[in-house]
């Protein structure tokens, strides 16, 4: 007859048993059980050659999650050619690690991080040598959020997963200027520069063939004799030492002249002074004839007066002046009664 197993073996087998499974998944889960994590869906319009599965996701260089999964489409409505990637951020390292309390699973919270402070996703190169690239969350403000079309659940009339805006690397920028720069090389016609270069050289050098150097060099060491002979030439030297006292002559005479221009420039100024005060004397007394010569003026009455008397002592002498030519005797006879 076998014995009966003792029902306190058991409970404390059990209990044993579970105790180390709760302790194995705390180890080689690293913790995973407890952690406070979520997802997230990036749409990258970059190429993600190099982007893997398990590859790191980092906020100002520190590792706060992975990605999680790459697709081609997902949920999208629209034509995008944009690559969703999903990656899960461990909440709880933002907080208590890097002493970032951001709860970004709460959509509001999120919104701001996004449309206010430009949290932005981008692709950054782990390795210039393997190629690996990382997702790294940094705040780009000065750029303006993108988000892509994500059908919403049914049921609750909101989307499955929290999105968060990328931004272009500056390694996908350089890769397609250097893509365009290759593309324009690529264009050129090089065959037909280097023939038209051949085409030139080969006319240079038949040119060169035609050129008479040494009657050139001839010609050139002539010249420099003649040249030589003229400036050894007593007369030149003569012509030289004229030259120079021209020049000191010009020279004493441009002294002279400035020194006679500062007296000549005082007399015109006075000249000129002199005119001003002759013209304005004239102008006082153009306007003075100009008050005598009113309608109203005693003046002009008196000098109208003056006129009209002038004028019959004038008549008067004129009658006068006839009647002794009639009558010659009457300046002795005095004038006559019939007369």
């Amino acid at each position: 007859m076998s014995k009966k197993a003792n029902p306190a073996y058991i409970g404390i087998f059990v209990i044993g048993a579970i105790v180390l499974g709760v302790v194995a998944i705390m180890i080689f889960g690293s913790g995973q059980l407890f952690k406070k994590t979520e997802t997230f869906v990036l749409y990258f319009e970059d190429s993600i050659n190099g982007l893997d599965v398990g590859a790191p996701v980092k906020f100002k260089g520190v590792r706060i999650g992975q990605v999680t999964k790459i697709q081609i489409r997902f949920n999208q409505d629209d034509a995008s050619p944009h690559v969703p990637v999903f990656i899960e951020i461990d909440i709880d390292r933002l907080k208590n690690t890097l002493n970032v309390d951001v709860d970004l699973d709460n959509p509001d919270v999120l919104r701001v991080q996004v449309e206010e402070l430009g949290l932005r996703a981008r692709l950054q190169q782990a390795s210039f040598v393997t190629g690996m690239l990382f997702v790294e969350l940094d705040y780009y403000p000065q750029t303006a959020p993108v988000f892509y079309v994500q059908q919403e659940d049914v049921k609750t009339g909101k989307k499955e997963y929290l999105e968060i805006p990328t931004v272009a690397s500056g390694l996908t920028e350089v890769i397609k200027k250097v893509s365009i720069m290759v593309d324009q090389i690529s264009k050129i016609d090089f065959g037909a520069i280097g023939r038209r270069v051949n085409d030139i050289l080969t006319r240079l050098d038949d040119g060169l063939e035609d050129i008479e150097f040494k009657k050139i060099n001839d010609k050139t060491v002539a010249v420099l004799d003649d040249l030589e002979k003229l400036l050894s030439d007593p007369e030149m030297k003569s012509l030289a030492a004229n030259l120079n006292a021209t020049l000191a002559d010009g020279r004493s005479l441009i002294t002279n002249l400035d020194g006679q221009i500062d007296p000549l420039v005082q007399e015109i100024n006075l000249t000129a002074e002199t005119a001003r005060q002759t013209l304005d004397e004239f102008r006082l007394l153009a306007e003075s004839a100009n008050t005598m010569l009113q309608p109203d003026s005693p003046v002009r009455f008196q000098l109208e007066t003056a006129l009209r008397e002038f004028a019959g002592a004038s008549r008067s002498i004129r009658v006068l002046a006839d009647y002794l030519e009639r009558n010659p005797s009457a300046l002795l006879s005095g004038k006559g009664d019939g007369s």
